[in-house]
């Protein structure tokens, strides 16, 4: 089954978004629903893609100005949610520049001054919840038979600033480039240098760059690398479609059938399988907090049927309670 999702307030790449118009005008409330929606699927972590874009912050912020959207705070709605229900929170300390332009979050002193202070500042802020599990970081490179040194030496940095604010934080990182992958010797070393915790690897189905057939082969051989390094390894699945050309086209809900087979697939090979994403591309009918087409209540209907804990309140039973 799934065991989290990625969620973001607003979706960086407007062309994919069905969503943003929905989203910003959620209250600090439907967030902390949407988190019972997603607890209720007995989903245990959620990453939230990252609380900043376009220089605008999703929180209050010394940093950048906030983003005028309905929610006051939503990271704290999902925050407080997400603790009630007894979930882990990975917070995406990024964009603190051009998402378009990752080399920048690498090498320009201003976003990496900038990167520092935010996660000084959510930790400080947000620290004390127990639910605030670890930090995931969403500039990325993808792989091309190895790591690209310039993007390990970003991890090793935005873990050691991690690590002194939040000493316990778990550090996420979710690659694309998987199919590429060259998990030999060298790749543990560099796994090993990395301090990465966890690597959640993008298993490319909707991005169509992968078939489903071969994802046995590509994760068992991850699984053996990252076993011998000592790195948990976990899958994150692709539960969309494009509806044109990928990255400039829309993102629709996929066909439960193929991402059923995506789950069968992965699950012997990762700690955990964690999808891109719940919001927007699944909704229970009727929700409080709807985001997303029309076709996501059915693939959350199918879901459903097939992997949800039987001992979990459905969404609706919490919805004259105060959330937060």
């Amino acid at each position: 089954m799934i065991t989290g999702s990625f969620i973001d307030f607003l979706h960086h790449n407007k062309k994919e978004s069905t969503w943003n118009e929905q989203t910003a005008l959620f209250t600090d409330e439907m967030w902390a629903h949407k988190i019972d929606e997603m607890a209720a699927l007995g989903m245990e972590y959620i990453v939230v893609l990252s609380v900043a874009l376009d220089n605008k912050s999703f929180y209050p912020s010394k940093i950048f100005p906030q983003w005028e959207i309905k929610a006051k705070d939503p990271l704290l709605a999902v925050l407080h949610a997400a603790e009630r229900n007894k979930m882990k929170v990975f917070v995406g300390a990024g964009f603190y520049g051009d998402w378009t332009n990752p080399y920048e979050a690498f090498s320009d002193p201003q976003v990496r001054k900038r990167t520092k202070e935010a996660i000084k500042e959510l930790a400080i802020n947000y620290g004390d919840f127990r639910s605030f599990y670890g930090f995931y970081w969403p500039n990325e490179l993808g792989i091309d038979g190895y790591f690209p040194q310039i993007f390990i030496d970003h991890v090793k940095e935005l873990n050691s600033w991690a690590k002194a604010y939040l000493p316990k934080a778990k550090t996420l990182i979710a690659p694309y480039g998987t199919n590429k992958a060259i998990p030999d010797k060298n790749y543990v070393k560099q796994l090993k240098e990395m301090g990465i915790d966890i690597v959640a690897y993008q298993d490319e189905i909707g991005a169509r760059k992968t078939q489903i057939e071969e994802l046995k082969e590509i994760f068992s051989s991850l699984q053996k690398a990252h076993k011998e390094a000592g790195v948990s390894i976990w899958a994150d699945m692709e539960i969309y479609e494009f509806e044109g050309e990928i990255l400039v086209s829309r993102l629709l809900p996929g066909k439960f059938e193929r991402i059923d087979q995506q789950i069968k697939a992965l699950y012997p090979f990762v700690d955990e399988i964690i999808c891109y994403q719940y919001l927007g591309l699944m909704n229970e009918p009727n929700s409080l907090a709807y985001a997303g087409v029309k076709e996501s209540e059915q693939l959350y209907l199918d879901y459903i049927s097939k992997y949800a804990p039987s001992n979990k309140p459905r969404f609706s039973s919490f919805a004259n309670e105060k959330q937060i």
